[in-house]
């Protein structure tokens, strides 16, 4: 793969860079969250990716749920924007430094089955307790509040 990532990481090395990314809350309709286990890391975490280039962010985030879940989202809702360096910044193991710019996403209709596509990248996914987003790292996380705060005001959320 030659993302536009790895093609700055060539270039700067680890220094810190603010990128843009997408991530979503995908529930079902027993009110289960989709989550995927990362094979890279082992974390818990949510659909989510950076953009590849010539897309838009609603087809970056429909593109990371095919890659890491095999489901086709059908609509997706922005429910607001992650930026705070306190929460969106992340030093990874090998030394690069991100704070993330993430467009927060919501969905409730897909077609498709489970399946990752990119096996690399994601072990497995499946649908859990939304109790399971206080397992989800720091930076993911944020999610939570902007889907509460989203649900009860039905206003883009900046935080």
């Amino acid at each position: 793969m030659n993302s536009y990532l790895e093609r700055m990481r060539r270039k700067i090395g680890t220094d810190s860079i603010i990128h843009p990314g997408a991530r979503i809350l995908i529930e079902n309709s027993n009110g289960e969250i989709l989550f995927v286990k990362r094979a890279d890391n082992g974390n818990l975490g949510l659909p989510s990716g950076a953009f590849d280039g010539d897309e838009t962010v609603a087809e970056c985030i429909v593109r990371e749920v095919f890659e890491e879940t095999g489901l086709r989202v059908n609509h997706v809702i922005a429910m607001g924007i992650s930026s705070s360096a306190d929460t969106q910044s992340v030093v990874y193991p090998n030394g690069d430094k991100v704070q993330y710019f993430t467009i927060e996403f919501y969905a409730d209709s897909w077609e498709g089955t489970i399946q990752p596509q990119d096996t690399d990248e994601i072990d497995h996914a499946f649908f859990g307790s939304p109790q399971l987003l206080d397992s989800l790292p720091p930076n993911e996380r944020v999610i939570k509040n902007i889907w509460k705060q989203y649900r009860e005001t039905q206003r883009f959320v900046l935080m």
